[in-house]
């Protein structure tokens, strides 16, 4: 049955002649002329329509031309309306494809009157044109910004002078009043109350201890009528005011409470309270100048192939860190290039900024409040032959170098080397005879000591000679960039030979004061500083050898210096040996203390044979390999805690080397050539 339906229906739609055999064709959406934006719009009804997608607000734009359209308009219609103004900016916001076609529609009311359209009609304007006004506009919008910028800054300003002439006046006002109560005060006669006072008195008691309380009573009120006048007197002169107190802060760089003091002193004289502080601050440099000044820094200048190292010093280390101690130790480097000598009295002479650099120092000192000094300077180059270039580690170490022949970045990189290594000399030649003398006799009487005959005991001191010359002239130094070569090698590469160098360190040679933390703390306790045991021995002498060297010794030799524990410990420092060593050479040497090093060089290898038959069981084991070879050291000592120690341990690394001979903490190859970091 179903077939049969089927069938049927598709005869029927095959033989109808009508397109109208289910009725007209019905709109998907809606039936209305106009839909929203974005839907399919069909309008059979007038000759408005079309079928595209178009916005909404396009929609309405069309809707009211249409509506004007509909209405047939008349001429003075479509000329005040359809290509009015309005009209056209109305076009001007449509899509192309709708502005198009509203254009069309206004052209064709347009002809039909005879009416001229304006070819910028609903023509919305070009980029360039959009800029253009935009420059307009933005400049209309600047003007009127700066107007009323202009407009408050002038409501402000007349703001501040209405509040400095009320205060101006206010000031008067007061200074007139208390100038009127002083004067009212200095002519004021006593009341006339006290004459039945006295009289009373008179009658009750004698007239001799009136007269003594009247004698008492008098003296009372003068002070309360005269401070209001010795207040008021500055009120009358210049007043001392924050403004002014910072005004002389700012131009002589002194402390708040200091400047103050300088305008109370000088009545409020801006140019006199300058002097007062420049006297006081002579006064305060010249109190500072005997205290300790050992923190600093090296400041450096070059110009015309010169360089300067000038020596700034200060008491701490903060100090040497401030911007304007920085900025004097420059400004007294740059002052130094322009001397032919290493004078610093000269070079504090210089005027700079119209005062001289000793000026400026006195300020600094009386600004700070610290003790500053330009110790030294130092000079290299200013010949058409040489090259000079320094180099300053940290601020705290300087070097100058300068050679014939190289360039500046080779003095550079030698300053560096010196830095580092800090050789005595530059080539043997530069050392002098006497050292030579003075270390032959010290390795001859190491060489005796250790019992060699005397043809043997030679040929050690010339080999011994030669190797030092290695080890302080700084031609014969392994380069520390590149230790496969010399200084003198790397300068021989180069073409260069070396003239000279200068190398100065912050505080060489100036004693500083130590703390005795533990007399403080004593003191603070109230109880007695607490003595120094100077014969207590070191933790390394033995008690076999304390009992050897126990005899008693004069504490202060005939003739020398005091041996205090301070130079004990001292020579301790720089020599290395044991406290009753050391305490020994300086007896043995009357307290100097270059004797006393040298009896301890001349000691060293009697003392280690005298140590030698000591039992030393404890130590390390000291592993090294080259290629396919390993070997293992054993190095012993006396203690465990020698066997912690850095020297103990450097010597034993000592041996640890790889098969190009670099030192287990130099070599930079090691996977090459069996090295071990």
């Amino acid at each position: 049955m179903r077939l049969v339906s089927t069938v049927a229906l598709a005869v029927f739609l095959a033989t109808s002649t009508t397109t109208d055999a289910f009725g007209p064709a019905q709109p998907l959406h809606a039936t209305s002329a106009y839909g929203t934006g974005g839907s399919v719009i069909t309008n059979n009804n007038n000759n408005h329509g079309m079928t595209m997608r178009i916005g909404t607000q396009d929609m309405k734009r069309k809707q009211r031309l249409n509506r004007i359209l509909d209405a047939n308009p008349t001429k003075e219609t479509v000329q005040d309306v359809l290509l009015g103004a309005e009209m056209s900016t109305m076009i001007q916001k449509c899509s192309w494809k709708v502005r198009k076609n509203l254009i069309r529609k206004v052209q064709h009311q347009a002809d039909r009157y005879e009416l001229t359209v304006d070819p910028t009609f609903g023509v919305p304007p070009t980029q360039e044109e959009r800029e253009a006004q935009s420059k307009v506009a933005g400049a209309e919008r600047k003007a009127a910004r700066a107007a009323e910028m202009q407009a408050a800054k002038e409501q402000v300003q007349a703001i501040k002078e209405a509040r400095v002439q009320k205060r101006a006046e206010s000031k008067a006002k007061t200074a007139a009043h208390l100038e009127k109560m002083k004067a009212l005060k200095q002519s004021q006669t006593p009341p006339a109350k006290e004459e039945p006072t006295t009289t009373t008195i008179q009658k009750e008691s004698p007239p001799e201890p009136v007269v003594a309380a009247e004698a008492v009573s008098e003296p009372a009120p003068a002070p309360a009528v005269e401070e209001p006048a010795a207040a008021a007197a500055p009120a009358a002169s210049n007043a001392v005011t924050p403004k002014i107190i910072k005004e002389l802060r700012d131009s002589t760089g002194a402390g708040m409470m200091d400047c103050k003091k300088a305008l109370l002193e000088t009545d409020g004289d801006m140019e006199a309270a300058a002097e007062y502080l420049r006297k006081k601050g002579l006064a305060k440099a010249d109190k500072k100048a005997s205290r300790v000044a050992a923190e600093g820094r090296i400041a450096f200048a070059n110009e015309n192939g010169k360089a300067v190292m000038v020596e700034v010093n200060c008491e701490t280390d903060f100090v040497g860190k401030d911007s304007n101690f920085l900025e004097f130790a420059e400004k007294v480097a740059t002052s130094a290039l322009s001397l032919s000598d290493d004078n610093v009295e000269s070079l504090l002479s210089q005027e700079v900024d119209g005062e001289t650099l000793e000026t400026t120092r006195q300020a600094l000192v009386a600004k700070i409040g610290e003790n500053i000094q330009v110790r030294r300077m130092a000079s290299r180059g200013g010949s058409a032959n040489t090259v000079v270039g320094g180099y300053v580690h940290m601020n705290s170490i300087g070097v100058l170098v300068e050679l014939e022949g190289g360039d500046e970045q080779l003095c550079t990189d030698i300053a560096m080397h010196i830095t580092a290594m800090n050789p005595p000399y530059a080539v043997p030649e530069d050392v002098p005879s006497e050292v030579l003398e003075k270390e032959k006799q010290i390795l001859s009487a190491q060489a005796l000591e250790s019992g060699k005959p005397p043809e043997i005991v030679e040929k050690m001191v010339e080999g011994r000679i030669r190797k030092y010359l290695e080890e302080i002239c700084l031609v014969s130094q392994a380069y520390v960039k590149n230790g496969d070569k010399t200084v003198g090698k790397l300068l021989e590469e180069k073409g260069a030979k070396m003239v000279g160098f200068t190398r100065i360190a912050v505080g060489e040679g100036i004693e500083k004061k130590e703390d005795d933390f533990a007399a403080e703390v004593a003191k603070m306790a109230g109880k007695p500083p607490p003595a120094p045991d100077a014969a207590s021995p070191s933790p390394e002498v033995s008690k076999e050898e304390t009992k050897d060297e126990a005899t008693p010794e004069p504490a202060k030799p005939s003739g020398g210096g005091a041996v205090t524990p301070k130079t004990i410990k001292a020579l301790r420092d720089a020599t290395g040996a044991g406290m009753m060593d050391a305490k020994k050479a300086l007896l043995e040497s009357n307290g100097d203390p270059d004797l006393a090093a040298e009896y301890l060089r001349k000691k060293g290898l009697a003392t280690a044979d005298k140590k030698a038959a000591r039992v030393a069981a404890e130590g390390k084991i000291a592993i090294a390999n080259s290629g396919n070879k390993a070997v293992m050291v054993e190095i012993n000592c006396e203690t465990d805690f020698v066997a912690k120690d850095d020297i103990f341990l450097g010597f034993l690394r000592q041996g640890s080397k790889c098969s190009r001979g670099c030192s287990w903490r130099q070599c930079d190859r090691p996977n090459e050539h069996g090295g071990r970091r």
